[in-house]
């Protein structure tokens, strides 16, 4: 099924910053516009919570820390979702940025769950094992 079309004037200033990041992505003018609008959304919606650029593609991330709400959430799950078990495992961060990441996992579960399960595999000697030679021998 089509999506309906809207209008939309944008600044000069403005579309040609779009223009910029759907060229370096290779991507429609229309998809980077809803990927930026999606994520400023989200943004409006858990504050404390920015996206960034990772090797994998864009990454939901906590404010101040540079860690990915995948990477907190990991431990959380990992600790039987016990809240005590979070502030050990990561206690230099703040009970803002702990609710933060909470609140992007209850309202985006299953894009943290996606990540969670493509990560899981990922020890050192299955990559060992798929890239011969790319781990150092200590």
């Amino acid at each position: 099924m089509p999506t309906p079309t809207t209008t939309l004037r944008l600044r000069p200033a403005l579309r040609a910053q779009i223009e910029r990041i759907a060229k370096r992505s290779r991507r429609s003018f229309s998809e980077a516009v809803q990927d930026l609008l999606d994520e400023a959304l989200r943004m409006r919606e858990c504050p404390g919570i920015y996206f960034a650029d990772e090797p994998a593609g864009r990454e939901a991330k906590i404010a101040g820390t540079g860690l990915g709400v995948w990477e907190v959430i990991r431990d959380y799950v990992a600790a039987g979702k016990e809240e005590e078990a979070l502030r050990a495992s990561f206690p230099w961060l703040s009970e803002a940025q702990r609710k933060a990441c909470l609140l992007y996992y209850s309202k985006y579960p299953q894009e943290i769950d996606v990540l969670l399960a493509e990560n899981e595999g990922l020890t050192v000697e299955a990559v060992q094992a798929r890239y011969p030679g790319l781990a150092r021998k200590a």
